[in-house]
């Protein structure tokens, strides 16, 4: 880690559905600004770019700095980006698959580098957060799907096609799937049983099997909350979420051998009792040590680690 490779203020950018936090830094890692804007819902690429580089400038100026003066800037997207800043797979922004660089060389000819959302967190966690110091490092975000980052050897694991760390598609109870193949725009199987959509949807199905009131409307932070109470009904709905997510780890724990799990998201941010539940579950599912905490930036992580992308940190 070379933080002498960016030098002078980085920008870092975390794209959202509905908010958009930009993030001003210096190359060795002084945030000198976090801001958080409501997401341009422009239907075309090109008019939200233009709102984000407009805003971004307005911004500058209040720091008596231009574009010109910035050594880099770094976007994280909710999607699979592409070596060659080619987007696929977000939902959450209503474009077309393609490439997003063209559209950002219209405001900005210094260093660009595009890349997940969830990868972008992971960077601003071994930057500034609970991951600091470590280079075997996997974060799983545990909210309304399922997302998925590594760092390993000290660098951004992205991929073949800029697509891994996609937990969400992940397959710990093949009989559940019933022979069927996986429908690659819909939730993949992992996330459909430990997201919090996923816990909101099995606690649905187990009040309203119970004929229990408010089956309808329940959700997963009633059901964290309950199980953070020690309510029975909560505990028996986090049953299978905390197992299928422990085997998970214990899968990938053995596969890549990481030293730090760290577990963010709305689910994980819950308190102590996720993780808790977690941490003394994974070792059922795997011989080998890993030490599983909480992440400790919150929804600053992406656009911390979109700045510290921007500034190189973490290329060799």
């Amino acid at each position: 880690m070379d933080i002498q490779k960016g030098m002078g203020h980085v920008v870092g950018i975390d794209v959202g559905g509905t908010k958009t936090m930009v993030c001003i830094a210096s190359a060795d890692g002084d945030v000198k600004l976090l801001e958080k804007w409501e997401t341009s819902q422009h239907g075309k690429p090109e008019l939200f770019f233009e709102w984000l580089f407009d805003g971004l400038k307005s911004l500058l100026a209040k720091m008596d700095l231009t574009l010109d003066q910035i050594s880099g800037v770094g976007i994280g997207f909710p999607g699979v980006i592409s070596q060659g800043g080619k987007l696929s797979h977000a939902p959450a922004l209503p474009w077309p698959e393609g490439d997003l660089l063209p559209y950002i060389r219209q405001y900005y000819q210094g260093h660009v580098k595009l890349g997940n959302d969830v990868n972008m967190a992971l960077l601003g966690e071994c930057w500034q957060g609970a991951a600091q110091g470590k280079r075997h490092v996997l974060l799983l975000t545990v909210g309304t799907g399922i997302g998925g980052a590594m760092l390993l050897n000290g660098m951004l694991y992205e991929g073949a096609g800029g697509a891994a760390g996609e937990a969400g598609y992940a397959i710990v109870d093949l009989p559940a799937l019933n022979g069927k193949p996986l429908d690659g725009d819909a939730f993949g199987p992992l996330e459909s049983v430990t997201s919090g959509t996923g816990i909101g949807a099995l606690a649905r199905a187990y009040y309203k099997d119970k004929a229990m009131s408010g089956s309808d409307s329940v959700g997963a932070p009633q059901v964290l909350q309950g199980a953070i109470a020690g309510d029975a009904d909560a505990l028996a709905i986090m049953e299978k979420p905390l197992q299928h997510m422990a085997a998970f780890i214990g899968s990938a724990t053995s596969l890549l051998n990481p030293e730090l799990v760290l577990l963010g998201g709305g689910v994980a941010d819950s308190g102590e009792y996720y993780v808790k539940e977690i941490a003394e579950r994974v070792p059922s599912f795997t011989p080998f040590h890993v030490d599983i905490r909480r992440a400790g930036l919150g929804n600053k992580a992406g656009a911390i680690g979109a700045a510290a992308a921007a500034a190189r940190i973490f290329e060799q």
